[in-house]
């Protein structure tokens, strides 16, 4: 059974690492090992039981002193090192990198081994001259690249790289929950989250971040409720990475205050219960610029949650019109009138979550998933 060593350069974890976690977990003819600091991703991948080997990477940081960048480089240098080292004695035959920026790092230091490295692509690559050294990097040492979505796979299908890019969707456990435990969950989360029971939910579940543009969802709600309509909205998720988002967060907060909306908006911080979360709402918002997949689209499908989102990224290909409504990006008024068209029609709601159900199932699997990551190790050994 070929030994397959996944690399993430963070401890964190976020939609990339929960995707990571679910693929090792599924692989039907390789075993699985993760490498990445020590932190949250490795406790979760020992409580899955999956092997995890912790190493130790400095974050390079960008200054303009120069004693400073050296200094940062040079430890990023000795993760490398060391990372390269690592790989050699576990008997690992593949390098599973979950981003481009552990690509990157694996494909400079794998070599020294001569290991086959994947780039397994989870964000829409920078254009310009980044994306285009990027590109070319992942020409000369990427053995291929996985790709979540169309908009993510597009810009490496160039020249001699076009051959070995893939494109693999997100996946997802299909563990259902069941009309009499969506009934519990609609009341028990009903009772934390301060929503009465004859009102309609809509839930923006995601990290808190401009991108995901949660503001869209809070103005969205307050012109339904301005129309009439007896509305709340959870925005599930944290903010956390990046000091831009802890301030976004206070944004939403202080809109939501302005809007007169602080007993209708609930920030629930985070959460590890989206599945029932999901099955608790009548529709799921995503209001992002440019999503590279939604993987929390093909979570809230499967509860048979109705979908409205940003016809942006990999959107497009997760949400077919009979299981949601697309709408352009930062368009507010489309947004409204598709909620609106949505919690005024209960049938309607209740068909798109079927179809989305049985869309899931069908394309988007985890054990799927696995299979078509399986086929791309069997084409690097075959070659």
């Amino acid at each position: 059974m070929p030994k397959i060593g996944f690399f993430n350069h963070t401890h964190d974890v976020s939609g990339a690492e929960i995707s990571l976690l679910l693929t090792a977990r599924h692989l039907p003819r390789s075993q699985a090992v993760i490498i990445a600091p020590e932190g949250e991703l490795l406790t979760r991948a020992r409580l899955a039981g999956i092997p995890v080997i912790p190493l130790t990477i400095a974050k390079a940081r960008l200054s303009s002193n120069p004693i400073l960048l050296l200094k940062s480089m040079a430890a990023l240098i000795h993760g490398g090192w060391s990372f390269a080292k690592i790989v050699r004695s576990s008997g690992i035959e593949i390098v599973h990198a979950n981003s481009l920026r552990a690509g990157i790092m694996a494909s400079l230091f794998a070599w020294v081994h001569r290991l086959p490295v994947i780039w397994h692509v989870r964000d829409i690559p920078p254009s310009g001259l980044v994306g285009t050294a990027i590109r070319w990097l992942a020409q000369a040492a990427a053995n291929a690249v996985i790709g979540i979505s169309r908009t993510v796979t597009e810009p490496f299908t160039v020249r001699a790289l076009a051959d070995r890019t893939h494109l693999v969707h997100n996946g997802v456990e299909i563990h259902e929950i069941g009309l009499l435990e969506k009934e519990k969950y609609r009341q028990e989360m009903r009772r934390q989250f301060h929503t009465p029971d004859h009102a309609a939910v809509v839930s923006i579940i995601g990290q808190i971040t401009p991108w995901k543009r949660q503001e869209d969802a809070i103005s969205a709600v307050h012109q339904l409720v301005q129309n009439g309509h007896d509305v709340y909205l959870w925005v599930v998720g944290e903010a956390k990475f990046r000091p831009e988002n802890l301030q976004y967060a206070d944004k939403l907060h202080k809109l939501a205050q302005q809007m007169g909306m602080e007993e209708r908006v609930i920030f629930t911080g985070f959460r590890d219960d989206i599945p029932e979360i999901c099955s608790a709402t009548d529709v799921l918002f995503l209001c992002s610029d440019q999503e590279p997949f939604g993987r929390v689209i093909i979570e809230a499908m499967l509860q048979r949650t109705a979908i409205v989102a940003t016809h942006a990224g990999g959107v497009p290909e997760i949400v077919t019109p009979d299981c949601g409504i697309l709408y352009p990006v930062g368009h507010i008024e489309q947004l409204v009138h598709a909620a609106d068209t949505l919690i005024s029609d209960k049938s309607l709601r209740k068909t798109m979550g079927i179809n989305g159900n049985k869309r899931v199932k069908q394309y988007f699997s985890i054990e799927r998933t696995a299979e078509r990551v399986e086929d791309v190790y069997d084409q690097i050994f075959q070659a």
